[in-house]
């Protein structure tokens, strides 16, 4: 099991909470921010400020914090150490999708202009990044994310954006190119694909810490089809995938702005949902308005994209103005709020559960997720399945910062010890504790053969309010002495909370064994 000791970390911030849980306990983890009248940010509230219910019932705020997106100095690392987050230091991102794939072939060039205009017209393009999901439903990145495929500016330089217009004309050149034969009004397949894509942005951005905007130019797609539209002549319900979406989203702090682009250069909504009461309805999202084709034939496609930003905490009916909502998702990344509880353990009962937070304050917007799917699941599934997600992808995470470095202790043993931020972290207050649920996960790497996975650890932290304070103000580590397979490259180490459900994720390659020294 792991074991618990303090090193020198980084950064202090408060943090407050009420009882302490229990082991089994689910949070309920929100990230909220405030606007005021004018849609600018209010980072002076409080704990006190803010009202939450759950299905109608008031539940008790058991953590809260302020956050802050600004750039943090890069870690200084010693010898033989790695870290999530020395590479880019980028403290978050607003990444614009432009949706190609589930767009009217009318209306691209238009999106294609505006979306050019509204970025050169941008003052500082420092963190933001833009893809298109392409008509055969693949990720194109025209300013791909640190890491990534396509050149990354550097905060301060010349933007990126001054030169949109000729990135734009490549990346047009490189994708347009016509649908295969049956894919045009395939909407079972392109719904799939859609979701997919969305699933690995959301992922991908679990990289960079702090809150995650994706601005997406899109017409929508169903959330469920009629017999008419579905490849087998029944009725299909996409709520298994938007939920695992919108749970890739929540641990990689992702909230979604839509822009209708169906709506850009007309002046009607030309696949207006109807009034037909759904099975999305029924589960808290949004219902039809004008009349037009029936919802079971997949038509709800605008509806749906308020329905993305109403599960993710991103801002809904943006109409058309791709400028103002990105501007929007702009200025939200800077700062947020993040408020966890605990519902009773009733409360989870396979259903969707609509959320209301308010502010007490007068004049704040509150702008956060408004519903969840409080789905029953045995100890530990989502935890490991968290964990096998981190260990499946080609980049560490970065929502909670780590560093490590090996010690080999034999040619097949080493020691990994690893520093996690405990800022990143819940840590519920009361009286003179601090405690937080952790699950820590080894991954031996070994190259063209499936990662080597210890078992799923519980890490309890039950610390005094004493040691509390100095694992903010030094960190906390875990120290493991792992077997490495013959042929491994490098170890992966997995931190999951499960307060927040954040991930982070850090890899160390395997040292090089020294030949013996001839006798």
């Amino acid at each position: 099991m792991p074991r618990l000791f303090f090193v020198k970390l980084l950064l202090l911030a408060p943090v407050y909470g009420i009882d302490p849980p229990q082991e089994d306990a689910r949070m309920v983890d929100l990230n909220v921010v405030a606007l005021d009248s004018h849609g600018a940010p209010v980072t002076d509230l409080t704990r006190d400020d803010f009202r939450i219910t759950d299905v109608g019932k008031p539940e008790t705020i058991a953590f809260f914090r302020h956050r802050d997106s600004a750039a943090k100095p890069a870690l200084r690392l010693g010898p033989g150490e790695y870290s999530n987050r020395s590479a880019a230091n980028v403290p978050c991102a607003t990444l614009i999708l432009f949706d190609m794939l589930n767009q009217k072939f009318g209306t691209r060039g238009v999106t294609t202009n505006n979306l050019i205009h509204d970025l050169q017209s941008l003052e500082s393009a420092d963190y933001v990044y833009l893809y298109i999901l392409t008509v055969n439903g693949s990720l194109y990145p025209v300013h791909g994310l640190p890491g990534a495929e396509g050149e990354v500016s550097r905060p301060g330089g010349e933007p990126w954006t001054r030169h949109v217009k000729e990135m734009m004309d490549k990346a047009l050149h490189d994708v347009l190119q016509v649908r295969e034969p049956g894919v045009v009004q395939d909407v079972e397949w392109r719904a799939q694909m859609t979701f997919r894509a969305l699933d690995v942005l959301g992922a991908d951005l679990s990289r960079i810490p702090g809150r995650k905007s994706i601005v997406w130019l899109s017409d929508g797609v169903p959330i469920e089809l009629g017999p008419r539209r579905s490849d087998y002549g029944e009725f299909v319900d996409y709520t298994p995938l938007l939920r695992q979406m919108t749970e890739t989203m929540d641990r990689s702090n992702v909230s979604i702005y839509a822009v209708r682009t169906i709506m850009i250069g007309s002046s009607e909504n030309i696949n207006a949902p109807d009034t037909s009461d759904s099975i999305a309805s029924t589960r808290g999202m949004p219902r039809g308005s004008p009349a037009g084709p029936t919802i079971y034939d997949g038509a709800q496609s605008l509806a749906t994209l308020d329905t993305f930003a109403n599960l993710t905490g991103g801002r809904p009916d943006a109409g058309k103005d791709i400028g103002a909502a990105l501007r929007q998702a702009l200025s939200d990344v800077r700062t947020s709020y993040q408020i966890g509880y605990y519902p009773p353990a009733a409360n989870w009962d396979d259903k969707f559960h609509k959320l209301r937070i308010t502010c007490t304050r007068k004049g704040v917007r509150i702008q956060a997720k408004t519903g969840y799917y409080a789905w029953s699941e045995r100890p530990g599934a989502q935890s490991t399945q968290a964990v096998r997600s981190a260990l499946a992808t080609r980049f560490d995470a970065a929502e909670i910062g780590l560093t490590a470095r090996l010690v080999p202790l034999s040619a097949l043993n080493a020691r990994l010890e690893a520093h996690i931020d405990a800022h990143d972290l819940v840590l519920v207050h009361q009286g003179d504790s601090y405690h937080g649920q952790l699950r820590v996960a080894f991954g031996v790497l070994i190259p063209g053969a499936q990662p080597v996975l210890s078992p799923v650890m519980p890490f309890g932290l039950n610390l005094s309010s004493q040691d509390g304070d100095k694992a903010f103000d030094h960190g906390i580590v875990v120290s493991q002495t792992l077997k490495l397979n013959e042929g491994a490259s490098a170890v992966r180490l997995v931190v999951v909370d499960r307060g927040s459900r954040a991930i982070g994720s850090v890899t160390v390659p395997v040292p090089e064994q020294e030949p013996p020294k001839p006798q």
